[in-house]
């Protein structure tokens, strides 16, 4: 497991080749303005970070939209429609993956991002971020004649989709475990997948540019996961360490 000297040596190997790695951030499950929501974009300004969030349009309260113009770095994504498991029983949970007919869910996606568009959000981007991060090939295929750009789901990394052109934009540190509810991954557990994305974007073992996406959730985030988010943040950040991209900065 890592250890915040692990992150600093990465860090140091980035900066003796002469590069500076580059990060960007998603927050999941937007609805409304809370507090935890003022936490997370006072928190992303501090640290002169661009917050992607990824919005829920089924469930879009109009008290979101005065909150975010006054978050000027602040982007808008479409996280599905309603976030809600259209997968039976036995296969992992999906709300675009491979057992709901894709013109249903084309359907869903269209009156969602009608939904953003009409609520006024401001930043608002063709982005589009399954529910679970899980998202079946046909519907993939479909996301560019909907007018999205860019897909981003976990784990994996970016992609061109050679017929589409479709970019892909994935996060690969989450440092929340859900198997047993939403709870703190564990300092050492969350900075391993730092270091290893870093190190092998680094090495050449996966595309240098696929830049490194951290994911949160301010919604199902503890005491715990805050103070990480915090130390976490500071340490990248501190003296320019790094570079935290906004997705608009890809887009055509």
């Amino acid at each position: 497991m890592a250890t915040w000297s692990d992150l600093e040596t990465e860090l140091a190997l980035w900066h003796a080749g002469g590069e500076m790695p580059d990060f960007w951030w998603r927050d999941d499950d937007t609805v409304a303005h809370t507090d935890t929501l003022d936490r997370l974009l006072d928190m992303a300004e501090t640290f002169g970070a661009p917050m992607h969030l990824a919005v829920i349009p089924d469930s879009l309260n109009p008290d979101l939209a005065p909150r975010l113009e006054r978050a000027a770095q602040t982007y808008v994504l479409q996280h599905g429609f309603a976030h809600i498991n259209h997968e039976p029983k036995g296969l992992r949970a999906s709300e675009v993956g491979v057992s709901r007919d894709v013109a249903l869910q084309i359907e869903d996606l269209r009156r969602g991002w009608a939904m953003l568009q009409d609520a006024a959000l401001p930043n608002l981007l063709p982005v589009f971020t399954p529910p679970w991060n899980r998202i079946g090939p046909d519907t993939v295929a479909a996301l560019p004649d909907l007018g999205f750009q860019i897909l981003s789901a976990g784990e994996q990394r970016i992609t061109r989709h050679p017929a589409s052109g479709l970019l892909q934009f994935n996060c690969h540190v989450d440092p929340i475990r859900w198997k047993t509810g939403a709870v703190f991954r564990g300092t050492e557990k969350t900075l391993n997948h730092v270091v290893e994305h870093l190190a092998a974007r680094r090495t050449g073992t996966t595309d240098k540019d696929e830049v490194t996406g951290f994911l949160t959730h301010h919604l199902q985030t503890d005491a715990a996961t805050w103070d990480f988010m915090e130390a976490f943040m500071e340490r990248l950040t501190h003296n320019n360490r790094t570079k935290w991209r906004s997705l608009a900065s890809f887009l055509t």
